[in-house]
């Protein structure tokens, strides 16, 4: 039997960053997990029953919230053991204090978008993964100072930058990754293995 992993994005209500095209890459980037893609937030509620051995967070609600108790089960899973991949627009879930916390920092702004080179720190999740370059929205962000590990940065304006990180919460991981801006960067070799690895990663098998 399959491992479920319940994907989370916007199909019809997103702000810039719909979820069509990136959950069939999603599909096809893990074809030994059953995806179940899904705009409803509610789904979250259901992590408590432990059908779900991961999370991926592509939400675009830069202007809306999680609920209360949506919230309260994101990071109880999480805390107790849970796998959370969150990709670029995913951490537009940091309105909730709690969850910002929990990821270890939130999303600031970011200039145009441009060609974009990322390369690797070292870290297990890293191995046999390789720079990359692409189109991209430079995010920017304010870190929480906790224990997480910078394992991806990309270059802008011959600057280095934080573009992804692990983190341990509780009995559980998560890692956020900040390429994603189009379905086609989701199709690119290089930052494929990336995701695999972070997810594996996640949920302990790496």
């Amino acid at each position: 039997m399959k491992e479920k992993i319940l994907a989370i994005g916007n199909y019809n209500d997103a702000m810039y960053h719909p979820f069509g095209g990136v959950d069939e890459c999603l599909k096809k980037m893990f074809p030994e997990m059953e995806l179940v893609c899904t705009d409803d937030t509610g789904k979250l509620l259901e992590l408590k029953t432990g059908e779900y051995s991961g999370v991926i967070s592509y939400l675009d609600i830069w202007d809306g919230a999680l609920t209360d108790a949506e919230s309260e089960a994101l990071y109880s899973y999480v805390e107790a053991g849970g796998a959370l991949l969150i990709l670029h627009n995913g951490i537009s879930i940091q309105s909730q204090e709690k969850l910002e916390k929990m990821m270890g920092g939130k999303f600031l702004t970011h200039p145009a978008m441009e060609e974009i080179r990322f390369e690797m720190k070292e870290h297990v999740i890293t191995e046999g993964c390789s720079a990359f370059s692409l189109p991209e929205e430079p995010y920017q962000f304010e870190l929480t100072e906790d224990d997480k590990e910078v394992f991806l940065v990309y270059i802008y304006r011959d600057k280095e930058y934080v573009a992804g990180w692990s983190k341990v919460v509780g009995d559980g991981r998560l890692v956020f990754l900040t390429p994603g801006h189009t379905a086609e960067v989701f199709k690119i070799p290089e930052y494929i293995q990336l995701m695999q690895n972070s997810m594996k990663w996640c949920m302990k098998v790496l």
